[in-house]
């Protein structure tokens, strides 16, 4: 299987496929909004041509499972399972999905989503607003070459290349995730307020999720660690108001992680059920 970023087409006279038509055969961008658009600008200046699939465009050449490229899957987290279920199993080798969320557990059957590369998208983009908060990570068969592709159209990426520093740097940016989402809807108020007003329950809230989703990740992040890398990505976001978006990829994820593990996560359920979500449920 060929996960090169714009690889070639396969050799017609050797395996009798029909001759493609000229044209785009980079990788494909599987939901091109803020994220989707950014990651495509930036493979565009790198001369790879990538191929925008649209909710409603483009998906047959991206079902080609005779189409060696890797599929960047865009999508927000809570349409990620309608996109995954479109692929057969075969493809899901050439999948690089980049939601920032916990996956595991709630998109594919068990064990399908290590077939996948992953990415952890760590730039900030809301209309005229764009922020690298540092180098996003990538890992699997594809990552290599597309964060090199990445990279070489000015974006800032880089491959991790094991699988346990990948898991730490998962958990790494899903509690970043749920420090700046929900409670900061919650409360009401933007991420500079949330830091100094209610700087308590921020420390519980980092202390509680890196317990809870280092025991489901199988590896060792704590609060210190979750904060420094908190305070060394947010200090131009100080604006950001927060939301209660795909809350089970998310806080709801973490409350999940703490009952499967018997780690108390007191802050995570309160947040959760004054934004209308049941822990139980979320």
């Amino acid at each position: 299987m060929n996960g090169a970023v714009g690889g070639r087409d396969a050799d017609p006279g050797r395996n009798g496929a029909a001759q493609r038509p000229a044209g785009r055969r980079g990788p494909f961008v599987i939901g091109p909004g803020e994220v989707g658009r950014r990651l495509a600008a930036a493979l565009e200046a790198a001369g790879t041509g990538p191929r925008l699939v649209r909710r409603d465009a483009g998906w047959e050449a991206a079902l080609d499972p005779l189409d060696p490229a890797p599929r960047i899957v865009a999508v927000r987290e809570e349409d990620l399972g309608e996109a995954w279920a479109r692929f057969d199993a075969p493809l899901h080798g050439r999948l690089v999905l980049v939601q920032n969320g916990f996956l595991e557990g709630r998109i594919g059957a068990p064990g399908e989503l290590a077939e996948a590369s992953r990415g952890l998208i760590w730039f900030t983009a809301k209309g005229g607003f764009f922020r690298e908060l540092m180098p996003s990570l990538f890992f699997g068969r594809a990552a290599g070459a597309l964060a090199a592709a990445l990279a070489r159209g000015g974006l800032a990426a880089r491959l991790v290349p094991d699988a346990v520093e990948f898991r730490r740097e998962l958990v790494l940016k899903g509690v970043w995730n749920a420090l700046v989402g929900l409670p900061l809807a919650v409360h009401g108020v933007d991420l500079a307020t949330y830091r100094s007003a209610f700087a308590a329950e921020l420390a519980e809230l980092a202390d509680e999720s890196c317990r809870a989703a280092s025991a489901e990740y199988g590896v060792a992040v704590d609060a210190d660690e979750a904060l420094a890398r908190f305070a060394a990505t947010t200090g131009e976001l100080g604006w950001v108001r927060g939301g209660t978006r795909a809350l089970p990829f998310r806080n709801g994820a973490i409350a999940r992680f703490g009952r499967r593990h018997g780690v108390p996560t007191p802050v995570t359920d309160r947040l959760l059920r004054a934004a209308g979500c049941a822990p139980e449920a979320a």
